[in-house]
């Protein structure tokens, strides 16, 4: 995944926990919690509470606010699933644990009412930030009211128990009010604004797009330029067909916002029925993305059914360096596979610009590690370009002296988890393994499995889709299923037979790529969420020289 892509969203995903863990540990930390803060007050105030409050303090200030507002969230904003909810509000319980041991070091009553208020003011800004960014802003109205659901129970608590003996004025009582009504707004202009800039930029909402791909939810982006992109595809027979589509198309920019699904929905169309196939990644960058998800199907239309032949020449293998190529020829067609360790994505144009598609597959192995990869991108035009251009050349001439031998394949598609290939290819005595998987760069243990394979086999190629599928998997995948895998090798080799193989092209019919927009959307929004974190950190410091001050 490239340094202009939307990568800022892969550090804030994880994983939320199920209900099953997240309500019993709501209830058990509302206890650890109370304790602690019993302890500190104990420890470093004058006062000294009973033992005997323990208990009423974890069930009225640390439990019941937080399973109130768990279930309230999900309940009025539907979108929000349940498991979000009470996520976020365990994230407030630890919230104000942190602010009663902050509150035990209080030296005056001012400062108790300050740090109280700074309190009840950050859990109203953190529900606002936190339901803002995953349903959206155009709902703003509702979600001011729903945050203010745990900051309006601890605030009665709090006036319950001493908020109303401290000796404060009527005056200081509305300035608490108004200060947390003020915060509230102030975000709110925040998050409006930066909507604004970004949707009057790129005609995409912010947060249509956060809330969009934290749901996995598949959405059009009205953004791009018409074009009419080649797939190129690649067929085995041996008595099975296999058809491998690689389309002049990025499968991006992420998750299920224009093309970033398109691997994973060409794979399940090439495989329905008794059908089988895959997809393949060509050297290209996230300007060749998909405007609109619906558009896989005219890149599926676009796949051919090509003539075969039953030679082709032995698997070449050359490394200049800052490139290294694998080819074969396929009768008079050739096959190249590409791979740089330095590299993430190439201008369609830094090979391809004078090379006729019909005749010539190329593929990017995209085998960088999934968490370590490069970020470099190459530029059509630059120096970098023209010369590996002229590693690409040089490679080609001497594919084209290649002699022709018998052919033989077998193949195995694995569809669990993960989607993954094997094809074993064997001619003139050459045995070659291809696996390949639909992920973003490769995990370790695929690197030690193609070293491991690399002693039973003459050459083992290892390529991934480049898939923007999932910003989960993209941000914390550190495993494959090596054992599904290494089971689709194994049928592969059982399914060795003489085969065929042919190349043929088409064109899609008109459909929108995002072009030089993905530019201009990946800049405005990188720009302004930092932007906001610093708008944020202004508004906290603001805040709190407001109340102390």
């Amino acid at each position: 995944m490239g340094a202009d892509n939307v990568d800022v969203f892969q550090r804030l995903v994880f994983s939320v926990p199920p209900l099953k863990v997240q309500i019993p540990a709501l209830v058990g930390l509302s206890g650890v919690y109370s304790l602690l803060a019993f302890v500190a007050f104990s420890m470093f105030t004058p006062l000294s509470p009973a033992p005997s409050s323990v208990l009423p303090v974890a069930v009225l200030l640390f439990l019941l606010p937080f399973l109130f507002a768990g279930e309230l969230f999900h309940r009025l904003l539907p979108s929000y699933p349940r498991s979000w909810s009470f996520f976020l509000a365990a994230v407030n319980q630890f919230v104000l644990f942190v602010y009663s041991l902050v509150l035990s070091g209080a030296n005056d009553v001012g400062n108790v009412w300050s740090i109280v208020w700074l309190l009840f003011i950050t859990i109203y800004l953190i529900n606002i930030l936190a339901l803002v960014v995953s349903t959206g802003i155009d709902r703003y109205k509702r979600i001011l009211l729903v945050s203010l659901a745990e900051p309006a129970a601890l605030i009665a608590a709090f006036y319950a128990f001493a908020g109303g003996d401290l000796g404060f004025s009527t005056y200081r009582h509305v300035f608490a009010f108004a200060s947390l009504l003020i915060a509230a707004a102030f975000l709110v202009s925040v998050l409006a604004l930066v909507d604004y800039l970004i949707r009057s930029n790129t005609d995409v909402s912010a947060f249509a797009l956060t809330s969009g791909i934290l749901r996995n939810d598949r959405e059009s982006l009205d953004l791009g330029v018409e074009a009419e992109p080649v797939v190129e595809t690649l067929a085995i027979d041996n008595g099975r067909r296999l058809t491998l589509a690689a389309p002049w198309v990025h499968p991006g920019p992420l998750g299920g916002f224009g093309g970033g699904q398109l691997s994973g929905n060409v794979i399940e169309a090439l495989n329905e029925g008794e059908s089988h196939g895959f997809f393949l990644h060509v050297p290209c960058t996230h300007k060749e993305d998909l405007s609109n998800p619906t558009d896989a199907r005219k890149i599926l239309d676009a796949v051919a059914d090509p003539d075969g032949v039953g030679r082709a020449s032995r698997l070449v293998h050359e490394d200049y360096g800052e490139v290294e190529f694998y080819g074969r020829r396929i009768g008079d067609k050739q096959v190249v596979y590409l791979h740089s360790e330095g590299i993430d994505d190439y201008d369609t144009g830094v090979f391809m610009r004078d090379v006729d598609e019909s005749e010539v597959l190329l593929v990017d192995l995209h085998k960088h590690d999934i968490q370590d990869g490069p970020t470099k991108e190459v530029q059509y035009g630059s120096s970098e370009a023209d010369r590996l251009k002229d590693r690409f050349d040089d490679f080609r001439e001497r594919l084209a002296e290649e002699s022709l031998h018998g052919y033989a394949a077998g193949f195995a598609v694995e569809r669990t988890d993960q989607d993954m290939i094997a094809v074993v290819e064997t001619v003139d005595g050459q045995d070659v393994l291809t696996i390949g998987i639909d992920t973003n760069g490769v995990t370790p243990d695929i690197r030690e499995m193609e070293d491991r394979y690399g002693e039973a086999f003459d050459e083992v190629l290892v390529f991934s889709t480049d898939t923007h599928a999932s910003i989960y998997e993209l941000a914390n995948m550190k495993q494959s299923n090596v054992d599904a895998l290494e089971a689709a090798i194994e049928r592969a080799l059982d399914d060795v037979s003489p085969a065929t193989v042919g190349l043929e092209s088409r064109k899609t019919d008109p459909l929108k790529l995002l072009k030089n927009d993905y530019n201009g959307l990946v800049f405005s929004v990188n720009i302004l969420i930092r932007l906001t974190v610093i708008a944020l950190l202004t508004l906290y410091a603001l805040l709190v020289l407001w109340l102390f001050f």
